[in-house]
């Protein structure tokens, strides 16, 4: 079982590295003429939850056993989506996995569509760190 750290700072810890993925997704965003997308902290919660749970519960999907896809997490948490997309992560050994994971998201088709998907206007990030120096990244994406 994986451990996720709660320990001084690492609040602010995980929040930079969300942060620093939402600006790099922006940047990005920006280079292909497309407008910056909102942060949205409802959205970042959700991400967050499912970020934990891949990390607690042992699993790497779009798919949680317990409570489905991010389609399904989305309205179960009261967001009024349209449409929506996610982006998952996941790197062990890295002291920063801000770059690795935007530049996997860009070198994966299907991600790279949700980050240059002109359609969708807020996202929410979310991290969670192991104890084994793990980090497990989710990004949704949404259009209201």
């Amino acid at each position: 079982m994986t451990l996720l750290v709660i320990a001084p700072g690492y609040s602010q810890q995980r929040q930079s590295v969300e942060q620093r993925i939402f600006q790099a997704i922006n940047q990005v965003r920006q280079e292909n003429k497309l407008p910056p997308l909102i942060w949205s902290g409802k959205i970042a919660d959700v991400a967050r939850a499912h970020s934990q749970r891949m990390a607690t519960k042992r699993f790497f999907s779009h798919e949680d056993p317990k409570f489905g896809g991010p389609d399904n997490r989305l309205s179960t948490a009261g967001i009024a989506w349209r449409r929506c997309g996610e982006n998952i992560f996941e790197e062990y050994g890295q002291r920063d996995p801000v770059q690795s994971a935007v530049r996997g998201w860009m070198q994966s088709s299907g991600h790279r569509k949700n980050i240059l998907t002109r359609e969708f206007t807020h996202t929410g990030i979310g991290v969670a760190m192991g104890h084994d120096g793990g980090y497990t990244i989710t990004q949704m994406f949404t259009a209201f």
